[in-house]
């Protein structure tokens, strides 16, 4: 690794190298089951029209954190804007109950995943190059995202995480809070936390103040 790695909001073309990263960093989930071709298509969807920030060791992406502000109908919005992508998706998977059932279980997640009547952001992916981890690149991408949501007006956001998954620990030193369990698919229980960034702004008043 070299000295100092660049962190930096994506660009389209950064799209194919996260979507691999993806594939290999998140090996389980509905997502992760698509072709390569498909999670390029949402990788480059989310860059221009999300928050997507990558970590880079010269010009080899070694990790990246994809956002979405408005979760809700994020999935339906993608879809309408890949029509030709979405007829090969449905008519490769038509005949399978599993993928059916899995993929409106996904488009609904947003509905699962709202907190009574919010509309704040939600962490949607995160990953880390297996030979970087370690390194902190993980908890650096989260603090850059965080200053952004500020720049925003946003100071709380979401996760959600399978709840066998190792990521859990990851959260919780990060200071996620655990909100509720719920099945985001049959059988398979996740956990929902927010994390609020109160510390973050009470920082920024007393260096304005100091």
């Amino acid at each position: 690794m070299s000295d100092k790695l660049m962190y930096k909001k994506a660009l389209k073309v950064d799209a194919i190298a996260i979507a691999n990263l993806h594939k290999v960093g998140i090996p389980t989930g509905f997502l992760s089951k698509q072709s390569i071709d498909f999670l390029e298509a949402l990788y480059l969807y989310l860059i221009v029209h999300e928050i997507v920030y990558v970590a880079k060791d010269k010009d080899k992406i070694v990790g990246f954190i994809a956002v979405s502000v408005n979760t809700s109908g994020l999935y339906k919005r993608f879809l309408k804007s890949n029509y030709l992508l979405l007829m090969k998706f449905v008519l490769k998977n038509v005949f399978s109950i599993e993928f059916i059932k899995k993929a409106y279980e996904t488009l609904i997640a947003p509905k699962k995943t709202k907190i009574e009547k919010d509309s704040i952001p939600e962490l949607l992916s995160i990953v880390v190059n297996n030979n970087y981890k370690g390194y902190g690149i993980g908890s650096k991408l989260i603090k850059i995202y965080e200053k952004e949501l500020l720049k925003l007006g946003y100071n709380s956001y979401k996760v959600v995480v399978g709840s066998k998954l190792e990521a859990n620990k990851f959260y919780l030193k990060n200071n996620f809070v655990l909100n509720k369990e719920f099945e985001l698919h049959e059988g398979e229980k996740s956990f929902l936390y927010i994390k609020k960034l109160e510390h973050y702004i009470l920082l920024k008043i007393k260096r304005k103040n100091s």
